[in-house]
């Protein structure tokens, strides 16, 4: 990536300290290029605070300077970042929206016609340069753009270009899918105690069996159904376990998950798109 663009990130909650982590971490750019601002200006300055990166005090000042500029916030809070920037972003600035369900045609119609619309949903985990990131571009983004943000975030993780239409279902799996993957390392650990072993021994046994389960299908191209098979032996003990998931309804239980939280990142966009006919901000 070019090092002297700037990457400006309006709103550093979880996600957006993610990001700032990510990209440090991974050396995409020196801290100087790095522009953070928050709606509560504390957290914002505690973040510039705590990576030496440059905090901006108001979102028009970050729009201004920012090559890239990253809306972080969360949907609800959209309409009014968009009204507060919509002047002052530049005409050649990528503009990328994180915020679950918020479409690209809305956010070009707020910044009319001002910057290159694109829009991506990555997760957590590209804190720790293991991120999972899925991105459309709008109607304004080029190709060229395309390229830069899978150099970016390439660099925090695998990312992949799809659809916009597919970005709910990408919210369902990845974006939500960390939560529900500490909840399922959760169950693990709790069930590694009650089977005798110390908290911490079966802290460390779980997370390393989900880690190197999902190396090991991502590098050996193995199907995780064949992988199933190779480890659950006739009469073994993953059959066993197995059989009382599948009894109490577990997979079934997951996949409905991931199809809800996808659902729920479709009625945030008819959320954000009855906001902006009702012209208010009141929304939530």
């Amino acid at each position: 990536m070019d090092g002297h663009k700037t990457i400006g990130i309006a709103g550093v909650g979880k996600m957006g300290e993610a990001l700032v982590k990510g990209l440090l971490s991974r050396r995409v750019l020196p801290p100087s290029h790095i522009l953070v601002s928050d709606a509560i200006a504390a957290r914002a300055q505690e973040i510039a605070h705590a990576y030496d990166v440059v905090c901006v005090p108001t979102t028009a000042k970050l729009a201004e300077r920012s090559d890239i500029l990253v809306l972080a916030a969360k949907p609800k809070d959209m309409p009014g970042l968009l009204e507060s920037i919509g002047s002052h972003v530049r005409k050649d600035t990528l503009v990328i929206t994180l915020a679950a369900g918020v479409r690209t045609a809305y956010v070009e119609k707020c910044l009319g016609g001002r910057g290159h619309v694109a829009r991506m949903m990555p997760n957590l985990a590209c804190g720790v340069g293991e991120g999972a990131t899925a991105f459309a571009l709008g109607a304004t983004a080029t190709d060229g753009e395309a390229i830069l943000i899978e150099e970016i975030m390439g660099s925090l993780g695998r990312v992949t270009k799809v659809d916009e239409k597919h970005l709910d279902a990408v919210t369902g799996l990845s974006g939500s899918g960390p939560g529900f993957m500490a909840a399922l390392a959760q169950a693990m650990i709790e069930g590694g105690i009650r089977s005798g072993l110390p908290k911490d021994v079966a802290f460390k046994l779980a997370l390393q069996t989900m880690k190197g389960t999902a190396e090991l299908l991502l590098s050996g191209g193995i199907d995780p159904e064949a992988l199933y098979r190779m480890v659950a032996t006739p009469g073994g003990t993953t059959a066993a376990g197995w059989r009382v998931m599948e009894e109490r309804g577990v997979p079934e239980a997951i996949s409905d998950g991931i199809v809800a939280a996808s659902h729920r990142a479709a009625e945030l966009a008819d959320e954000a798109a009855e906001l902006s006919r009702r012209g208010g901000h009141d929304a939530t």
